[in-house]
């Protein structure tokens, strides 16, 4: 399955068929049945069952909505408990990604588990107030 589904390939004005679904969302056939079984509508008075685009839009975003997980700004997320944990003394390593944006790790306080969270640069400072960065000079983008 892939990581992110392609929710805006869906064309909300269209019907889809169960396989058309499928290949249209990166997803394998059986994923689609099992997204019927717990809510996804679809239009059952005639064969071949059809998805309305609007209601597997809707669908695929309520999902999305919902895995995510909201962090206070003194959290990072932890990959081992899978929820948002303060790390170890509140120490975390800044790996600047792109121009605009650097990734904060640390160890989880509960687990000692790796800790991340993405963040804008601009928001450097910000952070650098919560916890006590360490920048690395040599990953400089």
């Amino acid at each position: 399955m892939p990581k992110h589904l392609a929710i805006r390939s869906v064309k909300t004005s269209r019907t889809y068929t169960i396989e058309e679904a499928a290949e249209l969302t990166g997803v394998s056939i059986g994923t689609v049945r099992s997204w019927v079984k717990v809510g996804l509508p679809i239009m059952t008075t005639k064969r071949p069952f059809l998805i309305l685009g609007d209601a597997l839009r809707n669908f695929l975003q309520d999902r999305r909505a919902k895995s995510k997980t909201p962090l206070q700004a003194d959290q990072l997320y932890c990959l081992g408990c899978k929820a948002g944990r303060h790390p170890r003394g509140l120490l975390a390593d800044v790996h600047f990604q792109t121009a605009k944006t650097a990734r904060l790790t640390g160890l989880c306080d509960t687990c000692g588990a790796t800790c991340n969270r993405m963040i804008s640069r601009a928001k450097l400072d910000h952070f650098a107030k919560i916890f006590d960065l360490a920048f690395n000079a040599a990953n400089e983008a």
